[in-house]
């Protein structure tokens, strides 16, 4: 069975000179309801029998720190152990053990086994619409994918001659516009995100599967209107957006002998002002969150994990929008 997470203090704990670096992770603590996120949790290590385990809150923030801290499992095992700050947040006094790496992998798999990842997202972006953080009127949705290289991408064989490839990722290619065209072996995280950069879904396919093949999965269902790049552009889109009423701020593109007209090059322009908000989401979950290559073989692991890294993302940013502007729930 699983424990449940106490606030209530050790004596060791009592005797910490208190410190303002010991309050770096305040934000991000004061920002969510836990108990929510302790529900959902619920359903993994459920049995009523069997040695306690760690609680589950415990579990889900300390992968939280390996998402913010790019640690590895075996990384933060080792940081859990011997850092204050990691402690506080995860809520484990100094008398008590942290788990090692083997148990935070397997609660990982867990997460995965009970497809947990998109609910404990959309329980995030539900909390933090309610305290006017994420807005939901007049939503805008900027749609757009990025290509994650494989961790295994080469072409080295193993001694049974079999590929050590990741085989369920995909070749992307891309084409620049200089006419030059980039391969990437790897995976594709679509994704769809508001004006102010909060993750409002997202999907993982290989890196072969066209952007435009995600388009209408990633919508919300609240967006008033949608911007993306012409790879998205076509007959199918505009039929798409005004069967919604969605409006349509797709970027549109020339086709061979028909260019496309200053007016729309213009207006395209004004366009990129808005979904450049989403390239600036994938340089810092690729610069800070080491998105930039898959962390695991296989598609469904890799999903959990950028659904991991989506969940960070949000908190953090939601704690910063606290502490810059002073919003207050409803």
């Amino acid at each position: 069975m699983s424990q449940t997470t106490t606030s209530q203090l050790s004596f060791s704990d009592g005797m910490i000179r208190d410190h303002h670096a010991l309050h770096s992770l305040d934000g991000v603590t004061a920002v969510l309801d836990w108990s929510a996120i302790e529900g959902l949790l619920s359903p993994i290590y459920s049995s009523r029998s069997g040695r306690p385990s760690y609680p589950l809150v415990t579990l889900f923030r300390s992968l939280l720190l390996g998402c913010w801290y790019r640690l590895s499992d075996v990384q933060l095992e080792a940081q859990l152990a011997r850092d204050l700050v990691f402690r506080k947040f995860v809520l484990l006094g100094l008398n008590e053990g942290t788990p090692d790496h083997s148990t935070l992998s397997r609660f990982r798999q867990q997460l995965e086994a009970h497809a947990l990842w998109e609910k404990l997202l959309a329980e995030v972006n539900r909390q933090l619409t309610a305290q006017h953080i994420i807005m939901q009127w007049g939503q805008v949705s900027i749609i757009d994918a990025s290509v994650i290289e494989a961790h295994q991408s080469g072409p080295g064989k193993r001694k049974d001659g079999s590929a050590t490839r990741d085989p369920e990722a995909g070749w992307n290619v891309k084409q620049n516009t200089r006419g030059k065209k980039t391969s990437t072996y790897g995976y594709s995280f679509h994704s769809n995100v508001d004006e102010d950069g909060f993750i409002l879904g997202y999907d993982m396919t290989p890196g072969n599967v066209h952007d435009s093949q995600r388009f209408e999965e990633l919508f919300t269902g609240e967006e008033a209107a949608v911007y993306a790049d012409s790879a998205y552009a076509s007959r199918a889109t505009e039929k798409k957006l005004a069967a919604r009423g969605i409006r349509n701020h797709v970027q549109r593109k020339g086709y061979r002998n028909h260019p496309i007209s200053d007016t729309d090059r213009e207006r395209n322009k004004e366009i990129g002002v808005t979904r450049s908000v989403v390239e600036r989401v994938f340089g810092t979950l690729k610069r800070h969150y080491g998105m930039g290559r898959t962390r695991f073989l296989g598609l469904l692991r890799n999903t959990v994990h950028c659904g991991l890294l989506a969940i960070a993302y949000n908190v953090r940013k939601g704690a910063h929008f606290v502490q810059q502007y002073g919003v207050v729930g409803a």
